[in-house]
């Protein structure tokens, strides 16, 4: 069932998109290196991915032995998840995310945002809500983990493109985009077109650098404690760097709040 464009909500890019999520998006990152290094940071305890989806690294993470949650607000993703070998035991909470709902006793040792998921808090405050209920989801130690594009230089005003993707004879798929700089917000659509009809799968976010990720998480009681520019062992590198993966860690007893050093993968 395709479910009627009724404006942007938690929902929407979820209900839009499940149908074919892991045909178009299934190998959008490195699952592989994702996996690794969430694994590791885990150390074995529970681990909770915002916009869990249909699984495509949920599934992996919990085949590696760990205790994985999710929280999406889009039914049809998380119906695809439970159809996949597995996904029936992977605990998942239906809502927005920026209500960070799930919880475990002790609480989760990684807090996981991949592949731009962050953005898909479409509002300052949702933003800053989302971090503030992390940091009380987190166990002391616990990290935080944010995979997400590095904004390019901000326009002058609002633009907007309209770019083909698929150019078929029986089908044309446009990319069809409008950005504000006035409130860092994306709107977009992926816009199928064949001789059945037209079929629309809507999209909203709102981006943020680097520097004010790492603002708000501050204020959330959050400390940078790493920032690479992949999933492996890639320098982060200010003005360069079109990607960047950032750890933050909830202080633990005795560190006096300052996290671990950011070494050489902290600079800005």
């Amino acid at each position: 069932m395709i479910r009627p464009v009724q404006g942007f909500d938690p929902s929407s890019y979820g209900e839009h998109f499940a149908d074919v999520y892991d045909e178009w998006y299934g190998d959008v990152s490195d699952v592989g290196a994702t996996v690794a290094f969430v694994g590791a940071l885990a150390s074995g305890g529970p681990v909770l991915e915002l916009g869990i989806g249909t699984g495509r690294l949920a599934l992996p993470l919990a085949a590696r032995g760990l205790e994985v949650h999710g929280i999406d607000a889009s039914p049809a993703m998380v119906e695809r998840l439970r159809a996949k070998p597995g996904g029936g035991d992977v605990p998942v909470v239906i809502g927005d995310f920026a209500d960070v709902a799930a919880r475990v006793p002790g609480g989760f040792s990684v807090i996981l945002a991949a592949y731009n998921t962050w953005f898909n808090l479409a509002s300052v405050e949702a933003q800053r809500r989302c971090l503030a209920n992390v940091a009380r989801r987190l166990r002391p130690g616990g990290a935080l983990v944010v995979e997400a594009f590095v904004p390019g230089p901000e326009p002058d005003g609002p633009t907007g493109t309209v770019t083909p993707s698929v150019i078929d004879a029986d089908r044309v798929v446009l990319q069809v985009t409008r950005r504000d700089p006035a409130t860092q917000t994306v709107d977009g659509s992926v816009v199928s077109i064949t001789e059945a009809g037209i079929r629309l799968r809507p999209w909203h976010i709102r981006y943020t650098r680097p520097d004010q990720l790492d603002e708000m998480a501050a204020e959330a009681g959050l400390t940078l404690a790493r920032r690479q520019a992949g999933w492996g062992d890639e320098d982060f590198v200010v003005d360069d760097s079109a990607h960047h993966v950032s750890v933050y860690r909830r202080p633990a007893p005795g560190d006096g709040g300052a996290g671990p050093s950011l070494g050489r993968h902290g600079a800005q």
